[in-house]
């Protein structure tokens, strides 16, 4: 495998299944489909954390949060613990981070040579309201974040005219520096759709007319999963009751109709780089940093362990990338660390011995091995840490001082039936859960991290002051500001 010049698209809150490439019999994605088509795709590609700051945390640093400690919306990546941006920049190569990164402050070192026009959390300290989770009565349900999803339809919102801005940047990059670099060079295109309110053009929303958008899994409030995880979350976010039909059909449709957009935005990157003969030596990679229920299980949002919230996006083309291959091995954000290290030519340092991925290039190249996926959560939308483990065809979430899960992906890959639910003593689960408990004691892990968010709220005035800084459920564009909910 040679170096090469790598773009990396980043998007936000886009489900893994929901592409032409992965077989949806709905959505248009050609560009991403290209991506796909000429090279390879990652099947069961997993985020960290089903959350915006924590799983980007874990994309620079290829490390989970208990590790790392960056848990949440507001304790967040500050640059402190080494990038890929950093490995790299420090042997010379050229990195540049366009659009939103949700890191702490363009004031740290995050390890870029450059960084245009990007999103971090809102005035160094974001939702510091996650850090009444760590109290008895936990987070205040927020009107904002349902707003937010019944805003969907005809429009547009502010993210998609920084769609645009991103686009025209990224472009104006290729164009001045695309060539000039004698070293291989990665330039980050990250956008911030397609994240909620789902709003779009007339000429987007005619590809998903209602009568044909499918209604989500267990949407309606007496299928919804007797959990206390996901009522909780239902409650906090403001969708205790049920939906009307039309309503749930609208939001699927933005959804789709938002996903189509930002696939017609990395085209026009990716004809850019083409026009200036740029694809001999240039890779392109897309993943997004988390997924979206959309309705399904009765959540809107993420902020749990579900397929369609934990299961992102993944592929990658370009030089010494097999046309139309299809890696079935277990995958996660955190390989992304080596395998983008290694694919500019840099070099591994003492410090990243006990990184906990694995390049990716042998299974780029067909050689697959049997692997375990894990997440997990410790933000906004739950009380307790909750730890997922994936492994083969069966999944099992663990929720401290709840109820655990365990799913049959193969037999249910909507998740429908609990297996715990039927047989409490199921032998699966206790076998899987020995082997999250190699990795993580889930108590200890839950406890740290809400010491943590309480020593956070203590920086910014404490607990009466995150509760009086009230809610937000999206950060504004860069030059826009916030308008939160009193709570």
């Amino acid at each position: 495998m040679k170096p090469a010049n790598l773009i990396f698209f980043l998007t936000d809150n886009h489900a893994g299944g929901l592409m032409g490439a992965a077989g949806h019999p709905m959505i248009q994605t050609p560009n991403l489909d290209a991506i796909a088509k000429s090279g390879v795709q990652f099947e069961n590609a997993y985020c960290v954390s089903p959350l915006c700051c924590p799983s980007r945390a874990a994309l620079a640093t290829g490390r989970y949060p208990h590790q790392t400690e960056y848990w949440d919306n507001a304790i967040v990546y500050d640059g402190q613990v080494p990038s890929w941006h950093h490995r790299i920049r420090e042997q010379g190569h050229a990195v540049t981070a366009i659009g939103k990164l949700h890191f702490r402050s363009p004031n740290d070192d995050n390890g870029f040579t450059d960084e245009i026009d990007v999103m971090h959390i809102v005035e160094e300290k974001g939702a510091i309201i996650t850090s009444l989770r760590a109290t008895e009565d936990g987070v205040p349900n927020r009107r904002s974040h349902r707003v937010l999803y019944e805003n969907s339809g005809l429009g547009e919102a502010d993210y998609q005219t920084y769609d645009r801005r991103i686009t025209q940047q990224a472009i104006e990059w290729l164009n001045t520096n695309g060539r000039s670099s004698e070293k291989p060079w990665v330039l980050l295109v990250s956008y911030p759709s397609p994240h909620p309110p789902f709003r779009v053009p007339q000429r987007f929303l005619d590809l998903y007319p209602l009568d044909k958008v499918s209604l989500p899994v267990q949407w309606r409030v007496a299928d919804r999963p007797k959990h206390p995880a996901v009522e909780y979350l239902a409650w906090m976010n403001s969708f205790e009751d049920e939906l009307d039909d039309n309503l749930v059909r609208r939001i699927i449709a933005g959804y789709y109709a938002l996903i189509t957009h930002t696939d017609e935005q990395i085209g026009m990157v990716m004809q850019a780089a083409q026009d200036l003969g740029l694809t001999e030596n240039t890779r392109f990679m897309y993943t997004s940093d988390h997924g979206e229920a959309a309705g399904q299980h009765g959540i809107y949002g993420k902020a749990n362990h579900y397929e369609h919230s934990i299961g992102v996006p993944m592929m990658i083309c370009g030089p010494d990338i097999p046309e139309g291959g299809v890696v079935q091995q277990m995958v996660s954000h955190v390989d992304l660390f080596p395998t983008i290290v290694e694919s500019v030519g840099a070099e591994f340092v003492e410090d990243d011995k006990d990184l906990p991925g694995v390049s990716l290039w042998p299974a780029i190249q067909g050689d697959e091995e049997q692997r375990t996926t894990f997440t997990e959560f410790h933000a906004l939308g739950s009380r307790n840490g909750s730890f997922a483990l994936g492994d083969g065809n069966h999944k099992f979430i663990y929720h401290v001082d709840m109820p655990n899960q365990l799913f049959d992906l193969e037999n249910d890959p909507s998740e429908k039936q609990d297996l715990l639910l039927a047989e409490p003593n199921h032998p699966i689960a206790a076998t899987l859960e020995a082997k999250l408990r190699l990795i993580v004691d889930p108590e200890e892990v839950d406890s740290r991290a809400k010491a943590d968010q309480l020593a956070n709220a203590d920086k910014f005035g404490g607990l009466d002051a995150a509760r009086n800084a009230g809610t937000f459920a999206a950060t504004p564009i860069p030059g826009k500001a916030l308008e939160t909910e009193k709570v």
